[in-house]
């Protein structure tokens, strides 16, 4: 960087300075003993701002400096503007509980969760459970749902087994599904809910029968999309960062290899693999169109 001059003013300066900007000179004003200094950044471009700096010199009424300083004031306007939607697209577990509040959807979610569990106990008996678990046990494939009673492909969702069972899904709950629904709608949130709780569900029962319960295959349902629509579409709004990505993997390879037991891994998998597919679904758009 090297100084090629002064000027007397801010005022001249910062319309000398948009002026460079117009021509792709790249330069920094700054005030100092003597005046405003005008500093080029290139030594290529060193010869090109002494000129025009002597034009300014002679003519600093020209109206192209004063329509120079309006263009750079007006990229320097829509460059914070870009910078601010940037930063709104940045969300973590922080900035939604900072935020105004739960969304509806999932307020509403976490409200029927938590009484449904209460209503049955937190170590629920198969007596208490046996409208909402998927099927009672019978030899018959989904015996009740096949009967009409297709609410039970979705209620195992409601059952927990345990406080800190309970607890977890609900944190996770309110973490995924209220960026989903503060960033894409209520609806999306809502269909995203009802496909990854019928097929983890089914993934569940299909592997290890009908007890079994939890918003765990939801959870990392909504995980896989969040974290593949974020890689995916950055415009979507939807962020993870790297710790909570690894420590959702970590934990499903934990259940998953039995250091933790007792969890229902089927409906893990098939409710990431779900929610992977979906978040990655941008990749497969692009593809089909060439």
């Amino acid at each position: 960087m090297r100084l090629i001059g002064h000027l007397k003013n801010e005022a001249s300066a910062k319309a000398f300075s948009g002026y460079l900007a117009s021509l792709n000179v790249l330069n920094l004003v700054e005030p100092d003993a003597e005046g405003w200094a005008v500093w080029i950044h290139s030594e290529d471009q060193i010869e090109s701002g002494q000129q025009a700096l002597a034009a300014y010199l002679q003519n600093p009424a020209d109206k192209k400096y004063q329509l120079a300083l309006q263009a750079s004031e007006a990229m320097e306007r829509q460059r914070r503007k870009e910078e601010a939607k940037a930063a709104k697209r940045v969300h973590d577990r922080d900035r939604i509980w900072a935020g105004s509040g739960l969304p509806l959807l999932t307020f509403s979610l976490i409200g029927v969760t938590v009484a449904v569990s209460l209503a049955i106990g937190l170590t629920p008996t198969v007596d208490s459970i046996r409208w909402l678990d998927i099927s009672n046990g019978g030899m018959e494939f989904l015996a009740e749902v096949r009967a009409g009673q297709v609410w039970r492909l979705i209620t195992p969702i409601f059952i927990h087994f345990g406080p800190l069972h309970l607890l977890f899904n609900m944190l996770w709950l309110s973490d995924l599904g209220a960026m989903i629904e503060k960033r894409q709608g209520m609806l999306r949130l809502a269909l995203l809910v009802v496909l990854l709780a019928i097929t983890s569900n089914l993934g569940q029962y299909w592997v290890d029968g009908p007890i079994f319960g939890g918003m765990s295959g939801v959870v990392y349902g909504l995980f896989g999309y969040v974290w593949l629509r974020g890689q995916c579409d950055p415009a979507s709004g939807l962020t993870l960062s790297s710790s909570t990505v690894w420590m959702m993997l970590a934990w499903y390879f934990l259940c998953l290899f039995g250091v933790i037991p007792h969890v229902a891994n089927s409906a893990h998998t098939v409710g990431l693999l779900v929610g992977v597919l979906w978040g990655a679904a941008p990749i497969a758009g692009r593809f089909f169109r060439g």
